[in-house]
């Protein structure tokens, strides 16, 4: 296993996964910033946050190719780590004396609802872009790493809340740096940049996919409040935790070894999320809340990071926008979070701490996770549908159509275009210089810049990019 994972790891950009693994720690210490100062307990950045965040991502879905075209410029992204640690250091001071200052709140929240949407989707479409899936199962686990680290060694009253504050706050800034250290200059193609133009297997699957989220991270959320309102920090820093965390590390250099590139065993990996989150829910109400939750969280890591390798699967190899599947992706994450803790509050005034309706919103969750399982998530990559090859285009309307598609999407020129098309008409580089009357330097010129801008290195890949394209 050290081999497979030494080989896999052999080009991972280990600046972007020290990046991203700050902000997915940011982020945490963000939303969990309100327990360092228990007299600011009541107030609702955190819901406000989520609300802002699933709105900014509007936009990503919408118009998927226009912002593309900007998420990984730098005018862009350190604007918004620059909110973002903004956001960070308003949050305590939210509520001044027990009373909540409405101005900083809403601010607050805006600030860190934008930055918690938009650097993660740049962070997205930069592993996408490397295609360094390793890299980015390696960044869950440093934060996961980094995060108990903190906690362990900052939380109060050892030390001022404070100081981690500060530190939460300097994150975004680091990693904004990190993301311009680590994207790759150019622009990334994608050929699908709207829901309309996708095809009715692919909106399934995204819609499979997005379904399977909105559940586990439903449940996963409520019990996290339900069982540690007001502890999460010291969660982090208990000893259970470490032994989730040591297995986290574990379990991660083994997706990294014999998963990440072709997602082999993500059906094993699917069965055991889903096992380990219904055990969990369903004893919970009945074992120690550590250990509960532990098992909980510990099931969701790795349902976390299946996810967004089935979607980086989509990105890679169908050619579908970044923006597009992980603006939808996190806007479902920022929902489901937000209807969780909205549930978690009218549960608790409905059964007012009484055992046994604990015990039976347990059961139902636990059957609700179980029947996502049946219905949602049995197949090997979250569709079956993208799992099997596209059709050929059945007429010379379908390819041509096909091809304007691409020509669009690459900005090619009329004579590349030309060579597009002879080339999926099987033309050889010596009959696309007779037939076009060029030197044959021209033509693989011509054919190296169509290579270029479709995001292809060979003939072969450039013709199974036009099967399956959609021409829609």
């Amino acid at each position: 296993m050290g081999a497979s994972f030494l080989k896999e790891t052999g080009q991972t950009s280990w600046v972007a996964v020290a990046g991203f693994a700050l902000c997915q720690c940011w982020l945490a210490l963000c939303f969990f910033a309100p327990q360092l100062f228990p007299d600011n307990s009541s107030f609702r950045v955190y819901e406000i946050s989520l609300a802002v965040c699933a709105i900014s991502l509007v936009p990503g879905i919408l118009y998927a190719r226009k912002v593309e075209e900007i998420a990984h410029r730098r005018r862009v992204i350190y604007p918004l780590a620059v909110s973002a640690s903004l956001g960070t250091l308003l949050v305590p001071l939210s509520v001044i004396d027990g009373s909540p200052v409405v101005v900083l709140m809403g601010l607050a929240a805006l600030l860190t609802g934008v930055g918690s949407a938009w650097l993660f989707i740049a962070w997205y479409r930069t592993f996408c872009q490397l295609k360094d899936t390793a890299g980015f199962v390696l960044s869950v686990a440093t934060q996961s790493l980094l995060l108990y680290v903190l906690t362990n060694i900052l939380l109060p009253p050892a030390f001022s809340p404070w100081i981690l504050v500060v530190i939460a706050a300097l994150m975004p800034l680091l990693s904004a740096y990190c993301l311009y250290l680590s994207a790759p200059k150019g622009e990334l193609l994608s050929l699908t940049y709207e829901v309309r133009a996708l095809t009715p297997d692919q909106l399934k699957a995204m819609l499979r996919l997005c379904a399977g989220m909105f559940v586990i991270s439903f449940v996963c959320e409520f019990m996290r409040n339900q069982y540690l309102s007001g502890t999460d920090l010291v969660y982090y820093s208990e000893t259970v935790n470490l032994a989730m965390l040591l297995l986290k590390l574990a379990f991660s250099v083994g997706i990294v070894a014999f998963i990440s590139k072709d997602l082999r065993g993500v059906p094993l990996l699917y069965k055991v999320s889903f096992f380990l989150i219904t055990v969990a829910v369903l004893y919970m109400p009945y074992v120690d809340a550590s250990i509960g939750y532990g098992l909980t969280n510990f099931g969701a890591f790795f349902f976390k990071i299946v996810v967004m390798l089935v979607a980086f699967h989509y990105c890679q190899t169908y050619k579908l926008s970044p923006v597009l599947i992980f603006s939808m992706t996190r806007l479902t994450w920022a929902l489901d979070l937000l209807l969780a803790y909205g549930f978690y509050q009218l549960s608790g005034q409905l059964m007012n701490h009484d055992f046994v309706s604990l015990g039976i919103i347990s059961v139902t969750l636990g059957l609700t996770v179980f029947l996502t399982y049946l219905f949602v998530m049995t197949d090997l990559r979250g569709s079956p549908a993208l799992s099997k090859r596209q059709r050929k285009p059945e007429n010379s309307n379908d390819l041509e159509l096909r091809l304007e598609m691409l020509a669009e999407s690459g900005k090619l020129s009329k004579r590349e275009r030309e060579v597009l098309g002879l080339i999926a008409r099987g033309r050889s580089a010596p009959r696309i210089q007779e037939e076009l009357s060029l030197s044959i330097n021209t033509v693989n010129s011509h054919i190296s810049h169509i290579y270029r801008k479709l995001g292809v290195n060979s003939r072969q890949e450039l013709l199974d990019l036009i099967e399956v394209s959609s021409g829609k």
